[in-house]
């Protein structure tokens, strides 16, 4: 099958067809699983793309310190994720509202910890990431699910189950996902201000996990929940994380920002004990204070370009040749939301079947939950080539079924 990528990449800068072999760097996504060398990994949620410059300046510039000691977080660390909130949303970010922990689930579960109490429930929206449910019920809380409603091939929010499960169950959290992970979806100021509102009128308390922010299409923006309302900053924790869009993950680093006073004064008094203050990683530090300030906002632009294509190059080659999937279509992310309810293939068995047939690791939906069942998620973070030997493997196997 001829690939034939509209490319605007031409006239980039950054060049992100470059093949690294992650198959011997210890990448989780690119394990060769039962011995084979011929899978193509495209399940967990990290890019194939060397990182921005700036971060290899800002951490061979660490390394060449020689000296790793304890140290605090430097003014130009706080400055550098001040000045991306003013430049990229106009919102204006206190910097005694800043803290980290070393990786966003770290900082969410730590959240539920503090802010709910065992046997809380807790609500989430549906499909929902497998390790985010994990943390509720490690911390002795309920999972309560608010199903997302797919419409015309995209997922909108059920407000009537979401306030008629507040006002019946009484969670102390609700556990947003913005950009939501699986489905891609961005969240419009329409519904995070009726979410927001809803929240308030009840008392939950909202942990907004925002990791997936970076990289949005089709001129729609990330709306971070501060830029909601004041209302949203008295009841809400923002938890982000640079990791995804720069392709930091193993460099982690997560911010934790809290608004309110009192919210804060726990959560400091809570993590204390954790020693993350000045017990930083200082390559994690220097990587954000890099992105942050501003180095890698071309390549950022770059790379959001690039994969535009991918999304749109696969979305349409699966319907001209006539692939028994349907690909929804995310607003944000690199990760694809795959409906393969017409496959002929058992929901249980997905997964299974395309490392089997393709050659190809995805995840199957049923571990994002049942509203997952008959989907899988794919990583389309990847290059033009390898996203090409995918859709080529991908007809093979269906044309032998």
């Amino acid at each position: 099958m001829a690939g034939n990528i509209r490319r605007y990449t031409n006239t980039m800068k950054y060049q992100f067809d470059v093949t690294l072999d992650h198959r011997f760097t210890g990448s989780t996504r690119w394990l060769q699983p039962e011995g084979r060398e011929d899978v193509i990994g495209m399940g967990t949620a990290d890019l194939d793309f060397a990182c921005p410059p700036c971060v290899k300046e800002a951490t061979l510039a660490v390394c060449g310190e020689n000296t790793f000691n304890y140290r605090y977080k430097p003014a130009r660390y706080y400055d550098a994720i001040i000045s991306w909130f003013d430049r990229k949303y106009g919102l204006a970010v206190q910097q005694e509202w800043i803290s980290s922990i070393p990786g966003t689930l770290a900082a969410i579960h730590m959240a539920v910890r503090l802010f709910g109490k065992p046997g809380d429930y807790v609500l989430m929206q549906t499909p929902y990431f497998t390790p985010l449910k994990a943390g509720i019920e490690g911390a002795g809380c309920r999972f309560l699910a608010n199903p997302m409603v797919q419409r015309n091939g995209r997922y909108e929010l059920d407000f009537d189950d979401f306030e008629e499960k507040i006002r019946r169950y009484r969670p102390s959290l609700f556990l947003l996902v913005n950009p939501h992970n699986p489905t891609g979806r961005i969240f419009t100021m329409e519904e995070l201000t009726q979410m927001v509102d809803i929240c308030a009128r009840y008392n939950v308390r909202i942990l907004s996990d925002e990791v997936h922010f970076l990289i949005t299409y089709d001129g729609k923006k990330h709306i971070p929940i501060y830029a909601v309302s004041e209302r949203a900053k008295e009841i809400s924790i923002l938890i982000f994380s640079f990791s995804k869009g720069f392709n930091l993950m193993s460099l982690p680093h997560a911010v934790v920002m809290i608004a309110d006073r009192a919210m804060r004064e726990r959560w400091e008094r809570f993590v204390y004990c954790y020693n993350f203050n000045y017990a930083s990683n200082s390559f994690s530090i220097a990587a954000v204070t890099a992105v942050a300030g501003g180095s890698a906002d071309l390549w950022l632009e770059e790379l959001t370009a690039y994969l535009k294509e991918n999304r749109d190059h696969f979305i349409r080659t699966v319907s001209e040749i006539g692939l028994p999937i349907t690909p929804l279509k995310p607003e944000a992310g690199f990760l694809f939301w795959i409906d393969c309810s017409e496959s002929g293939i058992k929901p249980e068995a997905l997964d299974r079947v395309f490392l089997d047939k393709a050659g190809i690791s995805l995840n199957n939906g049923l571990t994002h939950g049942e509203d997952g069942r008959g989907f899988v998620r794919m990583n389309f973070g990847v290059t033009k080539k390898t996203l090409q030997t995918a859709l080529d493997r991908m007809n093979t196997m269906f044309d032998k079924n």
